[in-house]
């Protein structure tokens, strides 16, 4: 079939916003059968060698006190600062609305405060009457 007469029949079946690309680099169908067969021993080295490499980095850094000293103190930076962040972050009152977005429920968040009349002055702000 033609291109033309191909691209006539799809914006037909698709509609509107029907597009179309070719790549003339993709493979032939015969470079993809070859594809196929090398894929699971190319998959199967790629895993092997992870593994070997998960391995020696693991014991190349249990080995190395200044490593796992700095690994300890980096977490506890971590969490600390989580914390804190999450403390800046909280309000005691959150208004918005609810949507159903398919069987997935999602709540937008429109404003918070401490208090009512502060979530009331920032709704105003966003939402003029």
């Amino acid at each position: 079939m033609e291109r033309s007469t191909a691209v006539k029949k799809l914006a037909k079946m698709l509609g509107k916003g029907f597009g179309y690309r070719i790549d003339i680099k993709a493979p032939t169908p015969d470079e993809r059968e070859e594809a196929k067969a090398a894929l699971p021993a190319a998959v199967a080295e790629r895993d092997r060698l992870k593994e070997l490499k998960q391995k020696r980095y693991e014991a190349v850094l249990a080995a190395d006190a200044e490593y796992q000293s700095l690994r300890q103190a980096h977490t506890e930076a971590h969490k600390k600062a989580g914390n804190l962040s999450s403390i800046l972050h909280r309000r005691k009152i959150t208004v918005g609305n609810s949507m159903n977005l398919g069987g997935f429920g999602m709540f937008s968040v429109k404003a918070e405060g401490d208090s009512w009349e502060e979530v009331i002055e920032k709704l105003t702000k966003k939402i003029p009457a």
